[in-house]
């Protein structure tokens, strides 16, 4: 892992919620750069299964996604739902120990901002500040992965999911968790011809709102309207801030990041929702 401050987040967030039994792999060793890689590194359990989306093409295509269209949601939001029923009192003590990486929300719009700031971005900075003087109401905290899209879910025997990927997490309310999931599903980073995007926005927004709807079912929590706005504002503000750090050689080895291929409607909503005009880079 590059970055030996979101790495060593990464591993105490992943090694506590497998340790209670959430299904990610476990952790067997870690280390930081000086420890004989040059790198952060952390070594896990190997996992079953392939992606949520994995071997969708060809003729495959057709034949899977109308029952995609139920089973992506419902996997979705049963995994999240599973992950705010822990209690985050146990891993807020580790990680309450002075990292140098955002581990709130709080923490996390105070960092977009001082990055904003320095990539020279007012107009990201200015929707941070915008973010900050308008907040939500306060709500109980949760662990939050941050980056829960079918790509890091594998789809396992017998209906089991196993996640991925816990650099994104941190703790906040479950509105971030469902506003980033929200956020990934409303306007999906897929390549199309113009023709096929407004189909491809309406069967996002279509499966947003499943998810949506699964997760307030099984979780039994009504997410605030509100509240689920504001923070989409600021996983797409995040989006922005993440790609205003690339130089022109990143961009063009990233040409498919989900951040750049949704860039202009990540922009447009960002700015429709601060009144801050902001620009996609």
């Amino acid at each position: 892992m590059p970055d030996p401050a979101v790495a060593r987040k990464e591993t105490l967030v992943q090694a506590e919620v497998a340790r209670r039994g959430f299904p990610t792999p476990k952790v067997r060793a870690v280390g930081g750069p000086g420890d004989g890689l040059g790198r952060a590194f952390m070594v896990m359990d190997r996992a079953p299964g392939i992606p949520l989306l994995g071997g969708l093409g060809g003729v495959s295509a057709f034949t899977r996604l109308p029952r995609l269209a139920t089973t992506i949601p419902a996997t979705l939001a049963d995994t999240m739902s599973a992950l705010h029923r822990l209690d985050p009192a146990p891993l807020r003590s580790q990680l309450d120990t002075g990292l140098a990486v955002a581990t709130t929300v709080t923490g996390l719009l105070d960092q977009l901002r001082a990055v904003s700031q320095a990539h020279d971005r007012k107009d990201l900075a200015g929707a941070a500040r915008w973010l900050a003087a308008h907040p939500p109401p306060a709500a109980p905290e949760v662990i939050c992965h941050g980056d829960l899209h079918p790509f890091n879910l594998l789809a396992g025997p017998g209906g089991t999911a196993t996640v991925l990927d816990w650099s994104a997490a941190l703790l906040g309310p479950r509105a971030y968790d469902v506003a980033f999931t929200t956020v990934i599903l409303t306007d999906p980073p897929v390549l199309l011809p113009a023709p096929l995007r407004p189909v491809a926005s309406a069967a996002g927004r279509m499966l947003s709102r499943r998810f949506e709807h699964r997760y307030r079912d099984h979780s039994g929590t009504a997410i605030d309207p509100g509240s689920l706005r504001w923070h989409q504002a600021l996983v797409r503000l995040r989006a922005l801030v993440e790609v205003a750090g690339w130089d022109a050689r990143e961009r063009n080895q990233r040409s498919t990041h989900p951040w750049l291929v949704s860039g202009a409607a990540v922009a447009s909503r960002l700015s429709g929702h601060t009144g801050v005009r902001v620009r996609p880079q």
